[in-house]
């Protein structure tokens, strides 16, 4: 499982592997949670490692809470980035193996000529 942060306004909602079924980090993370000004609700699934916060706008935002879940170590941005751009992945696999394909063909195009040359010549 990989990191996961969706964010409107007033509420946040990020799905991180390290509370996965871990109610002892479950309740560290609510607790963090609900200590912080703003933060009006806290919602764990601990099946899914799912939390979703609700917040009052003028006293946080999303930013700060996020910080601070990544400085308790419950949540990695670097996930989430890969997660955003899974067009530019897809595209670059895709590259690399038609890439690789297009080569094997000429190598296979060049090597074929050379071995009929060769067969000609013994015969």
């Amino acid at each position: 499982m990989s990191y996961y942060c969706h964010s409107t306004p007033g509420r946040l909602r990020i799905k991180t592997p390290v509370i996965k079924q871990n109610p002892v980090k479950i309740e560290k993370v609510r607790g963090t949670l609900r200590a912080l000004p703003g933060v009006d609700a806290v919602s764990i699934n601990s099946l899914t490692g799912s939390i979703t916060i609700n917040y009052s706008g003028g006293a946080t935002d999303s930013e700060s809470i996020l910080s601070i879940l990544k400085e308790k170590g419950y949540y990695r941005t670097s996930s989430i980035e890969e997660q955003e751009r899974p067009f530019e992945i897809v595209a670059s696999k895709v590259g690399t193996t038609v890439g690789k394909a297009i080569v094997g063909a000429l190598v296979e195009k060049v090597f074929e000529g050379s071995m009929l040359s060769f067969l000609a010549l013994l015969i």
